[in-house]
């Protein structure tokens, strides 16, 4: 028999209009993943006519939401009357869990209710506070509201983990835990908001039977592992999720996980030892630091018995890394013209598995001292080549060529050199070569006639 839970969402005034929406979406949404189904009191429907026919359901075993308080009564619409203190408690009120936010209630309210004969509950001693940005919001995701979020993520720990199979006492202090630790993350952020998470905590006190359980059955957990490679050169990072699902009895539970990888899932069966496997990438546009939230959902299943719902949640940071490359120039021949000398070069550029590198600027320059340079792109194959020309001086015979290919966010850089070999320039050598002989040849029949 799946469990019902009645959500009291009134929308009337600054506090509920703030709240509620969170109730009628996100709330009612993760309570439904897991199962649960829900009755929804909202606006004008939070009215004690509508809550007392709702608890006749002999399938509703607990009651959230939130309504302004007293001591001795909460109050829904338009602060009508809901419950107080006084009222006629029968056997469907004894069957099920009572946990609004509501003011003061836990002075005097709940502890009437669990006397009555209701289970279990929780209750505010004091005035329960929150923070919250200055307008309604759709109410999808808590993180709509980037006050109030840190509230609703630690209020409704409470059921989400009795409608995960928890016991009410297992899940008061995982609500208390969570509270601890998104006061610590809004310490970060707004110094009161944490203060008042520290202070609802506190005075939010539990009572009645600690091993009540929403749904009876099998408890399960999601047990798994998470295997991240970036694969840079095809800017993307393949993950690979394995895990199995374990039943507290000890027998083999049945079904399939969703599997989130962020907004990106599936469906996966269960093979016959209730194990799971499945691959995906996560593709990008820039390497850099990239956060990732993985979620493993198991959302119960009956057959004969009742296996509970239960999840695995983690976080997995993936840092950039950068691939090595090599730069060869594979051909440099030069050939001179009068003052003029030609390189003529090739060369290629590939990762350091041997891959090619399409598309990559590779600067090239030619000479010593004065440079010519060039920028040329890696053909499919990653190969380049070029002409580059230059003066050079009549008796040079060498100049040094050299191509760097300077990286990017995925690729180091690389470089290679080489120094190639030319002839003079004979042209203007020759010319003066012969000069300067025959200037010698004249000094010489000079000297000789002298002496």
């Amino acid at each position: 028999m799946p469990a019902k839970l009645v959500i009291l969402a009134p929308y009337y005034e600054v506090a509920t209009r703030l709240w509620s929406p969170f109730l009628r979406g996100w709330v009612k949404n993760e309570l439904e993943k897991r199962k649960v189904e829900t009755v929804l009191l909202w606006g004008g429907d939070a009215n004690r006519q509508k809550l007392w026919e709702a608890v006749k359901d002999p399938e509703i075993r607990g009651i959230l939401g939130v309504g302004h308080g007293s001591e001795t009564e909460i109050v829904g619409q338009n602060n009508e009357t809901l419950l107080k203190v006084g009222d006629s408690i029968g056997p469907e009120w004894r069957k099920l869990c009572f946990a609004p936010v509501s003011c003061l209630v836990g002075q005097k309210l709940v502890p009437w209710l669990v006397e009555q004969g209701v289970p279990c509950a929780v209750g505010e001693e004091t005035e329960y506070w929150f923070t919250a940005e200055d307008k309604p919001r759709e109410g999808n995701d808590p993180e709509e509201d980037q006050l109030l979020k840190y509230y609703l993520r630690a209020e409704y720990t409470y059921w989400f983990r009795l409608a995960e199979g928890f016991t009410a006492g297992q899940a008061y202090q995982m609500m208390l835990d969570e509270y601890e630790k998104q006061a610590k993350l809004a310490q970060q952020v707004d110094p009161e908001t944490a203060y008042w998470l520290r202070y609802d905590a506190k005075h939010r006190k539990f009572f009645g039977d600690g091993s009540f359980l929403l749904t009876p059955g099998v408890r399960t957990r999601v047990d798994a592992t998470v295997t991240v490679i970036r694969d840079a050169r095809g800017r993307k990072d393949d993950f690979f999720i394995t895990g199995r699902v374990v039943a507290e009895d000890g027998s083999t539970p049945k079904g399939w996980v969703e599997v989130w990888v962020n907004d990106k899932g599936a469906t996966v069966p269960l093979e016959e030892d209730g194990s799971f496997s499945w691959t995906t990438s996560m593709f990008w546009t820039r390497n850099e630091e990239k956060l990732y939230a993985i979620a493993v959902i198991y959302n119960g299943y009956k057959d004969g018995k009742v296996y509970l719902p239960s999840r695995f949640d983690t976080q997995v940071k993936v840092e950039p890394i950068t691939v090595p490359t090599v730069l060869t120039i594979t051909d440099a021949r030069a050939s001179r013209d009068g003052p003029i000398v030609f390189l003529d070069y090739r060369g290629r550029l590939y990762d350091y598995k041997g891959n090619p590198l399409p598309g990559k600027s590779v600067a090239v320059s030619f000479g010593d001292g004065e440079l010519r340079e060039e920028e040329v792109v890696t053909d499919g194959d990653g190969a380049f080549q070029g002409t580059l020309s230059k003066i050079a001086e009549l008796l040079q015979t060498k100049a040094t060529v050299r191509a760097w290919f300077r990286g990017d966010d995925v690729y180091q850089g690389s470089s290679d050199t080489k120094v190639v070999s030319f002839p003079p320039n004979w042209e203007a050598v020759i010319p003066i070569l012969a000069a300067l002989l025959a200037g010698a040849l004249v000094l010489a029949l000079l000297l000789a006639s002298i002496l």
